[in-house]
């Protein structure tokens, strides 16, 4: 594989989960570019080629499985994984590889797994180890298939991954010749992010509760 730096394209609608993203794979050599619009990823595709695009199916104005189908038209090549917070049956997912994907991942997204996938993709490790992925697949089939618990599962993925993303960029010296001051700035911003995703997925329990009731 030659050295030049791979391209990704992230093609999501939730801006925290962009944002980390982009951050932990542009760390790791990435040239990394996000949309939460279907129909720009399609135009950034055409513009940018990219080597790989990470897919979200739910998006605003066309949804991911669009996206896939229109590009399928007229490129065969261009590696995509799907990334979804979507329980689909299998028979459905199945459709989904029919279409030409090289992953399926269910969110929250765990950063690691998708470097682990993302790699095996473009030929740079072997695949992830098969228990990782079935251990996922396992907790993932007893979590209600509702659109609420959809809602609790991303704000916790948003949650892990904004501390994720930290703690990395700490442990690997990122933020090296940043001052104590502005590290405790930096936390303090980002544990007010968390305080307000926490807010907002207690809305969630709340909902859930009040469902149970009725």
């Amino acid at each position: 594989m030659d050295k030049r730096r791979l391209k990704l394209l992230v093609v999501e609608d939730e801006p925290d989960v962009c944002t980390t993203t982009q951050a932990y794979f542009g760390k790791r050599g990435f040239l990394v570019s996000t949309t939460g619009s279907g129909l720009e990823a399609l135009s950034m595709i055409n513009a940018s080629n990219p080597d790989i695009v990470l897919l979200d199916i739910a998006l605003k104005d066309l949804s991911g499985l669009d996206v896939l189908r229109r590009l399928r038209e007229y490129d065969k090549n261009t590696k995509v994984i799907i990334v979804t917070g979507q329980m689909y049956p299998d028979e459905q997912i199945q459709e989904v590889f029919k279409l030409g994907v090289s992953g399926y991942e269910h969110k929250p997204i765990i950063l690691e797994e998708i470097e682990r996938l993302v790699n095996q993709v473009v030929g740079r490790k072997p695949p992830p180890a098969v228990v990782i992925a079935k251990k996922k697949k396992e907790v993932f089939e007893r979590i209600p298939k509702n659109s609420i618990v959809h809602k609790l599962t991303n704000f916790l993925g948003i949650i892990r991954n904004k501390c994720e993303n930290f703690t990395l960029n700490i442990e690997e010296g990122i933020y090296k010749d940043k001052s104590a001051e502005e590290l405790v700035k930096m936390s303090v911003s980002i544990m007010k992010d968390i305080e307000d995703t926490v807010d907002r997925s207690m809305e969630v329990v709340e909902q859930i509760k009040e469902n149970k009731k009725t």
